[in-house]
């Protein structure tokens, strides 16, 4: 079948040698070069950060060549979802931070988790479900190594609610409502998200639509003091709407 677009990327994939792909490339040294900061910059990111990969798809020196990089921006508290990558293993550093992360690797296997500091590295085995969290309110960041140009990636939250009919899911949860299945749905934030909530209360943050501990708080003070002022009358709900008998 003949290409649609024979641009730099198919030309690549078509020539069998590396000498080849290596004349292809010599005649722009910027074919060399991966910019992260640039990417990162035009690139979709989540609340709380975002992965910048450097692989076949869009560095094109990586085809034939085996390997793929990435880099994370972690914000504080941000949280790399869990994820897996069906065709690469993974090996990841931190890079002046520090970053808890959890690793479960087939049935039968038991979760593990663990903490890596500047400069420590663990690695995921392709198609293992990971996680990387940073527990800090400072912003953290990590390179992760690819065996394979093209690792691919696949978030668990949103494959499974997201893609997946939500009556198989309602099923494969035992029947906690299709609605419900949903609703979960609909609320699964992009990548890099916000963290786990005891991060978020420690560093002062606060997801969309959140309410702090301190409005709590403030919301149940206000309340008393509401209460305090002697019983309810009429006139404490003038101006709220009137909704009809029965509805």
């Amino acid at each position: 079948m003949k290409r649609l677009v024979n641009d730099l990327s198919h030309q690549l994939v078509d020539e069998p040698t590396a000498l080849g792909r290596f004349n292809l490339l010599k005649g722009d040294a910027n074919n060399f070069i991966f910019d992260f900061i640039k990417a990162r910059d035009s690139a979709t990111a989540g609340k709380d950060g975002v992965v910048v990969l450097a692989t076949a798809g869009d560095f094109p020196l990586a085809i034939g060549n085996g390997v793929a990089m990435g880099v994370g921006f972690i914000g504080p508290c941000g949280l790399n979802v869990p994820h897996w990558h069906p065709r690469a293993s993974e090996l990841l550093i931190s890079v002046g931070g520090n970053l808890t992360f959890g690793t479960f690797q087939e049935n039968g296997a038991t979760f593990v988790t663990g903490t890596i500091g500047d400069h420590q590295a663990t690695l995921f085995p392709a198609g293992s479900l990971h996680f990387q969290q940073n527990l800090e309110c400072t912003p953290a960041q990590f390179y992760a190594a690819f065996n394979s140009e093209d690792p691919g990636r696949l978030d668990s939250a949103p494959g499974f609610f997201q893609q997946l009919p939500a009556d198989i899911n309602n099923a494969a949860l035992g029947d906690i409502g299709v609605q419900e299945v949903k609703d979960i749905a609909a609320k699964i934030p992009l990548n890099v998200a916000w963290g786990v909530q005891t991060c978020l209360d420690k560093c002062g943050l606060k997801r969309a639509g959140q309410w702090t501990p301190a409005a709590v708080e403030k919301a149940k003070r206000d309340f008393e003091a509401f209460l305090e002022q002697g019983p309810i009358s009429p006139k404490d709900f003038a101006g709220l709407p009137i909704v009809p008998n029965g509805v």
